[in-house]
């Protein structure tokens, strides 16, 4: 595994500790996610696809209530 230096500004350092001790994983590993779920989203946008928000219903049923754009 190949390590990187990244500058972040004050307030990108202060969300990925928050983010870090919310889940009790290391910082590295919320960049590792992050960045994967920029992958995800650079697969779905080649497909004609969009990231969404979404909340279940009482049927169960998936409502999508929000659109993530500039991913």
């Amino acid at each position: 595994m190949s390590r990187m230096s990244v500058n972040l500004s004050p307030e990108m350092e202060a969300l990925v500790e928050e983010t870090a001790k919310r889940e009790r994983i290391s910082k590295g590993e919320v960049i590792r996610r992050a960045f994967a779920l920029f992958k995800v989203a650079e697969t779905e946008k080649g497909r004609g696809r969009f990231l969404a928000i979404a909340k279940e219903n009482d049927d169960e049923e998936l409502e999508v209530v929000g659109k993530i754009l500039g991913l």
